[in-house]
Parts: structure tokens; C-alpha cells; sequence
């Protein structure tokens, strides 16, 4: 058994639209938190750090000052065109809507192609470490579902919230114990 924790970057400027592969700043609010939610953090016990690439996740990765990996498969959806779109203007967000897991947006990839990148980066970047992934509420919520044993579909269920942390046992590539789910630390 090793533990897991996985959290979602702290929030962003921009609220209520697609930001996906964008790389936006984090907001006022995520500065002013980050000192609480890294002491935190640190006192996990974690070893090692995995991120995505983007700066929201990387950034605090590094700032922890534990051996760290980013890994580009661990971004959000690629949302394409509607990436910084508010939903509520989006005239076509109705394909999302009837088919979140395989519709694609225009130059986007789906959720389900995006959740299987992120379950196979993680299947081989982890170890028997104590780890913890600093990601996006899309791809988190699919290594979660995975290691649970959620079908991908039932992933987009899980709330996650800006610095929600969660954390499980992991034993086996797709076989884990929930401990507990979306805390915000700090």
C-alpha cells in the first residue's frame, strides 16, 4: 500500500468557462492561500510531486521543493475553440451537455480521450512512493474513477474543487481505498 493524494490547482482568474490547455495565472485568491495549502502539503508526507505541464499545476509543484515530474498528459481537456468561452455564450455547449464524455469540441479533444491519457501517465509514473499529483480537476477525476473502480463516465460526478485534496491507498494499478475526497487544506 502506498498513499495517494491527488489536488487541483488553486482557482483562476477566469471563472465559468473552458480554460483547458490554456495557461493561465492563478488568481489573487490562489497567491493569497498557497502559503497555508503548501504547509499543508508538506506535512503529508508525500515524497515526490507529479504535475501537469501547465503553469497553475507546475508552478506549485516546484515550489514545494520535493522531486518533481511534469508530465504534459496530466492537462485539463483540450477545449480548442471554446477555451476561455463563457459556457452561457456558447451557442453549441449543447453537444457537451448530451455527450460529455465523447464529444469533441471544434480543435478539442473529448473527455474520454483525455481521461485515458491522464489514467496511462499515471500508471507509469507511479511507484510504490508516497505521491502526490498536482492536476486538473478533468484529468484527476479520471485517475480517481480508475483507481476506485468508477467507469470513466461516472468521473464527471466527482466535484473538485480549487485546491480540493484527496487522498486514497493505492495497492495495485486500478485498485485503491478512498480515505477522503475534496478537502480544502488551509
Amino acid at each position: 500500500m502506498s498513499p495517494l493524494w491527488l489536488m487541483r490547482h488553486g482557482p483562476l482568474s477566469v471563472s465559468g468557462a473552458p480554460i483547458g490547455w490554456r495557461d493561465d495565472p492563478p488568481s489573487d485568491e490562489a497567491v493569497r492561500r498557497w502559503p497555508a495549502v503548501k504547509e499543508h502539503l508538506l506535512a503529508l508526507g508525500a515524497v515526490r510531486v507529479l504535475s501537469s505541464d501547465l503553469a497553475r499545476a507546475c508552478v506549485p509543484a516546484i515550489d514545494l521543493g520535493l522531486p518533481h515530474d511534469e508530465l504534459r498528459a496530466l492537462r485539463e481537456q483540450n477545449f480548442g475553440e471554446w477555451e476561455g468561452l463563457p459556457w452561457s455564450d456558447n451557442r453549441d455547449a449543447a453537444i457537451i451537455y448530451a455527450d460529455p464524455i465523447t464529444a469533441v469540441p471544434p480543435g478539442g479533444e473529448s473527455y474520454k480521450t483525455c481521461a485515458a491519457r491522464a489514467i496511462a501517465a499515471a500508471v507509469v509514473a507511479l511507484d510504490e512512493r508516497p505521491t502526490l499529483i498536482i492536476a486538473h480537476a478533468g484529468s484527476l477525476r479520471a485517475i480517481l474513477a480508475a483507481w476506485i473502480g468508477l467507469p470513466i463516465p461516472r468521473a464527471l460526478d466527482l466535484a473538485w474543487d480549487p485546491y480540493g485534496l484527496t487522498c486514497l491507498d493505492r495497492y495495485d494499478i486500478g485498485r485503491g481505498v478512498l480515505r477522503w475526497h475534496n478537502r480544502v487544506p488551509g
